[in-house]
């Protein structure tokens, strides 16, 4: 008991998930309050919240090669583990390349995009919280896993749209370009997202 106290790995995968919430909640207020010159220090502030992402990561895989019986197979905690912090660092990645893209004004399909972002990673720690009794926690998971898979086909709705409306209306080479990337950005986010949602369904059938 005393060594499942010390290594609740249940635990450690709701921090990350945390993290990664931080992370879409932040880049949502960057985005929404738009200032150019502010760029610089949010990313440092983002940086932070990969950074400690990072830790959380690490001390989970140093716990796991030590760990004798974890609560779940090692491949899978790691694999989740994995691909939270996957999508955590493609967060972060909007981020940086907005600044290195020198973007002056902010797409309002970026906006539609940062909201559905934070509301699927919102989601996913709602599905951490109750990971760890996912065997009576099941129905309330299956929701937010549904949820999440909702949002992410919105987002594929929505990249098709904002692709179509920027070859459409922008006129500025440099812009389509930079603002084509930032569009594959944003979408990997929601791709990521219903990444780790699977990654978790798996998890919860395979050990049911």
């Amino acid at each position: 008991m005393a060594r499942k106290e010390k290594n609740d790995y249940f635990q450690m995968i709701l921090s990350q998930m945390q993290h990664t919430h931080d992370a879409a909640v932040l880049l949502e207020g960057i985005l929404t309050d738009y200032h150019v010159e502010l760029l610089p220090s949010n990313r440092r502030r983002m940086h932070e919240i990969e950074h400690g992402a990072d830790l959380l990561k690490h001390d989970m895989m140093e716990n796991l090669i030590r760990e004798f019986l974890p609560p779940i197979e090692r491949e899978d905690l790691r694999a989740l583990s994995e691909q939270i912090d996957t999508a955590t660092d493609l967060i972060e990645d909007v981020v940086n390349k907005v600044y290195i893209y020198n973007v002056q004004r902010v797409r309002p399909e970026a906006l539609e995009f940062t909201s559905l972002i934070r509301s699927a990673t919102g989601n996913l720690v709602r599905v951490a919280e109750n990971l760890g009794e996912f065997r009576k926690n099941g129905a309330a998971i299956e929701r937010c896993i549904v949820d999440v898979n909702r949002l992410e086909e919105d987002g594929d709705r929505l990249y098709i749209e904002c692709m179509a409306r920027l070859f459409r209306e922008e006129g500025d080479m440099l812009n389509l370009l930079a603002w084509r990337d930032l569009f594959n950005s944003l979408e990997q986010c929601m791709d990521a997202c219903e990444h780790v949602a699977d990654v978790i369904e798996s998890v919860i059938l395979k050990n049911s």
